[in-house]
């Protein structure tokens, strides 16, 4: 079974209006909502890929309940623990008539220890033999180690690790020796201190993570991504496309990384429907994924270099 981690999610909220006026009545033109969160849009991924996954995090108060909700409605089963502070949510606000927009968000919500250990109950119940992806950041206040402990506690009983992160919990979660890590070459230079950048260099940073780290995925953006294994490196190349967005994008790699490695696939194949799935993710507009037609027809014309 899929299970994806998503500790901070949020319920973003967008709006349009013709002009923003202040101290005054704007009518509100179109809006949208949505659950937000990289584990939340890896298991998107995973769904439209054909799969099924179990969110798991925290939420709390009345955007907790209608960020749960609103997975179900999208088909996604969550398993979330509850808290007492509100979920985190945003507000982008667009106006038409000067094509410039707003973003306005909360802060983290404040976690007890109490809460910690009802979301470690959860992880307890996933069934040895799963997957589990774990995406995004660390609440603020919270111990930058959470992801290191869970992936220890993960391993103890026969279950992958799937880690991208960034900063201190990133660096600290490696260090536990997850299945497997996808840092974008940004998330990598600031883990290895480096400022790599060429595909040589990138390879012999990743030298120092080998004996601890089984798979290691570095995505380079259109130039694809590169696959560190005991059974060979590869560079996976995505064809030339017109980029609209790449936000969602490395989601979209991972959910087609893990989908295809959780049914026992080959680590060459994982990078071909990985970088179909982010490439495709790039066609869309702001805030979306990648669509399975998309990732069918990019996936014939990635080309995978060995090295």
């Amino acid at each position: 079974m899929l299970y994806t981690v998503t500790l901070d999610p949020l319920l973003e909220r967008a709006v349009g209006v013709e002009e923003l006026v202040y101290d005054d009545v704007n009518c509100i033109i179109e809006e949208h909502k949505r659950p937000g969160g990289k584990g939340i849009d890896v298991s998107r991924v995973i769904k439209e890929l054909g799969g099924e996954s179990i969110a798991l995090g925290f939420a709390g108060g009345y955007s907790g309940l209608e960020l749960t909700d609103m997975l179900i409605g999208e088909g996604i089963v969550s398993d979330f623990a509850r808290i007492n502070s509100e979920s985190r949510s945003s507000i982008t606000i667009y106006q038409r008539k000067k094509k410039i927009q707003t973003l306005l968000c909360t802060p983290s919500p404040a976690i007890s220890q109490a809460e910690v250990d009802s979301f470690f109950e959860k992880a307890n119940e996933i069934p040895p033999g799963s997957d589990v992806v774990i995406s995004g950041n660390v609440p603020a206040g919270l111990d930058e180690g959470i992801f290191a402990r869970l992936i220890k506690a993960l391993k103890k009983r026969n279950i992958k690790a799937f880690l991208d992160s960034d900063q201190e919990a990133f660096r600290l979660g490696v260090d536990a020796s997850p299945f497997l890590i996808k840092p974008n070459i940004f998330e990598f230079n600031r883990l290895t201190g480096g400022s790599v950048s060429e595909v040589k260099e990138i390879a012999e940073a990743v030298k120092h993570y080998r004996d601890s780290v089984e798979y290691i995925i570095v995505s380079i953006g259109g130039r694809g991504a590169l696959g560190f294994s005991k059974d060979g490196d590869y560079h996976a190349r995505p064809p030339k496309v017109k980029v609209r967005n790449s936000l969602g994008a490395g989601d979209s790699l991972l959910g087609g990384v893990v989908s295809v490695m959780s049914k026992s696939g080959s680590f060459e194949e994982a990078l071909r429907v990985g970088v179909a799935c982010g490439t495709a993710a790039t066609l869309g507009i702001s805030g979306s994924l990648c669509k399975t037609t998309d990732v069918d027809s990019i996936k014939k014309e990635v080309i995978i270099e060995k090295f």
